[in-house]
């Protein structure tokens, strides 16, 4: 019995034990996470204590904000008001500046520029500028001393078209007692007009049939489309007048008795004979020494177009198109490097291109001039504007100015490091340091004209090729279609290269319709007295 109870005793003691541990175990696992939840305790009272002092922060600015928002609604009504205030002293002054007029011309004041009828003067014989110095009216006008001169040129017998012989007069002399004698003939040169008149043509043309399968042939009509009803020297003429000398199609079609519709009928038929011509016109412009190129506004049915020129003094490309992009110029020239000299204002549109680019120096003359304008009393800008218009003027002249090529370059030379030394020096006002940046930071398009005297340094022959389109556009309001524009780009750059070359432009037309409607493959390059070029050759840097 002792000896069981024992056994009792010492498993109740290891069980009580076991019981110990585990709960020593539990005690220390609930130590610990009480441990853990007084640590992030800890942290969510930091972060609490964070997200009050944001809160404060955010607070504040919030204040600080509205305070703003408040101050910034007070401005805008005081400028509301300063707004209405303006409008009102605007109709006033308006009102008043009107009250002056009407009184001035109540006293017929006068500035001692009026013409002859005073305030009254009508715009056309006011006198918009000022007398000329003593000196200015001192000079003598016409050509310089042994100037050939453009005067009346007579002609031979043998080059008049008509020699007319006059009978003797049959007055008697004034002095009442002798008679006229023969004395030989005086010559006496006249140019006359002959009216153009439209003259009607019926040709009976031969009509054959084979006797075998009785297919019929017909003569061909000389100088007409096939099936035309206008001949090619009335076309050419027609056509001359509305594309190269401006005048509208309605006073063409007017003058021809031609209705609107059928003109431009035919003006496309003739550009599009005339379209392989013109790809290949285009494509010759790579090959030049030097191109210039301008572009103008344009319309198109109401809206925005522009007008290109890429012409030199052997060829001519028109383009008008719906953009002033750079896509225009890569068109013409390609995205190979070329060796050509384009010729151009300073427009971003040509950036794209690899070839050499020379700034026209008349623009920069321009410029200069506005900046003297502008700041009349900057002593400054005169004495750059004194030093480098003269240079710019200088380089301008250079052009052909002499054929030898060793005495050219060391005098172009020469200019352009004055006008290098111009731009290079220190400048504080910032309308001069914008134009030495011109030079500073774009050398390669500012002296292409030293490398030989055959490439100008403006770009006026552009301007000058573009005044007849900028003139279109404002009597004729554009293009109706991209088919109308198309038209036209084709048939000026014909025309303008024509009369470029030193030819008739209309007779040259007419001689080329005549040609390619008989073959329209037919080659009229020597027409215009050009040599292609094979169509792989490119003038490659």
């Amino acid at each position: 019995m002792r000896k069981h109870w024992s056994k009792y005793l010492r498993e109740q003691i290891a069980e009580d034990a076991r019981a110990e541990s585990l709960l020593a175990a539990n005690a220390r696992a609930a130590e610990q996470q009480a441990m853990a939840y007084v640590l992030k305790w800890r942290d969510e009272e930091r972060r609490r204590l964070d997200l009050e002092s944001e809160l404060r922060e955010t607070k504040a600015k919030l204040s600080f904000e509205q305070a703003e928002n408040r101050r910034l609604k007070n401005l805008v009504a005081e400028h509301s008001a300063l707004i209405d205030e303006l409008g009102k002293t605007r109709d006033e002054l308006k009102s008043e500046r009107q009250r002056v007029r009407k009184l001035e011309k109540q006293l017929n004041r006068r500035t001692g520029k009026e013409g002859y009828f005073g305030l009254a003067t009508p715009s056309s014989l006011k006198i918009n500028k000022t007398i000329a110095t003593a000196a200015n009216q001192a000079k003598k006008g016409g050509a310089r001393v042994g100037h050939a001169g453009h005067g009346r040129k007579d002609f031979a017998e043998s080059e008049a078209d008509e020699v007319i012989q006059l009978n003797a007069s049959t007055a008697p002399c004034l002095c009442g007692k002798g008679c006229w004698l023969p004395n030989g003939f005086q010559e006496h040169c006249v140019i006359e007009r002959v009216p153009a008149k439209e003259k009607r043509l019926f040709f009976l043309k031969p009509e054959s049939i084979c006797s075998n399968c009785g297919q019929t042939a017909v003569a061909e009509t000389p100088g007409v489309t096939r099936g035309g009803l206008y001949g090619n020297t009335m076309v050419a003429h027609m056509l001359s007048e509305h594309y190269l000398h401006g005048l509208t199609a309605g006073s063409v079609c007017r003058r021809e008795d031609i209705n609107e519709g059928t003109f431009f009928n035919i003006a496309g038929r003739c550009a599009g004979l005339l379209e392989p011509t013109f790809g290949r016109i285009l494509r010759m412009l790579r090959s030049r020494l030097f191109v210039h190129a301008d572009e103008t506004g344009w319309r198109k049915d109401g809206g925005g177009a522009y007008g290109w020129i890429f012409a030199n003094h052997e060829l001519a490309v028109l383009l008008f198109r719906d953009t002033r992009g750079g896509k225009v110029p890569l068109e013409v020239f390609g995205s190979d490097p070329l060796e050509v000299n384009l010729i151009t204002d300073r427009y971003k549109g040509y950036d794209p291109l690899k070839i050499n680019r020379q700034y026209c120096y008349t623009h920069l003359l321009r410029d200069l001039k506005s900046l003297e304008k502008d700041f009349p009393d900057d002593l400054e800008i005169a004495a750059f504007a004194a030093e480098v218009k003269p240079l710019l003027k200088e380089a301008i002249s250079m052009y052909r100015k002499t054929n030898d090529l060793a005495a050219y370059v060391p005098a172009a030379t020469s200019i352009k490091d004055r006008i290098i030394g111009a731009c290079m020096r220190d400048a504080n006002h910032p309308g001069v340091q914008n134009f030495q940046n011109i030079f500073r930071e774009h050398p390669d398009r500012v002296f292409q004209w030293v490398k030989s005297p055959d490439i100008p340094a403006e770009n006026n022959f552009a301007e000058r090729g573009l005044r007849p389109s900028v003139i279109a556009r404002k009597i004729s309001f554009g293009s109706q279609s991209s088919r109308g524009m198309r038209t036209r780009e084709i048939l000026m750059t014909f025309l303008y290269t024509a009369r470029i070359r030193g030819l008739d432009p209309g007779a040259t037309l007419e001689k080329a319709l005549n040609l390619l409607c008989r073959d329209p493959l037919a080659d009229i390059a020597p027409l215009l007295g050009i040599e292609w070029e094979p169509e792989s050759e490119k003038r490659t840097a």
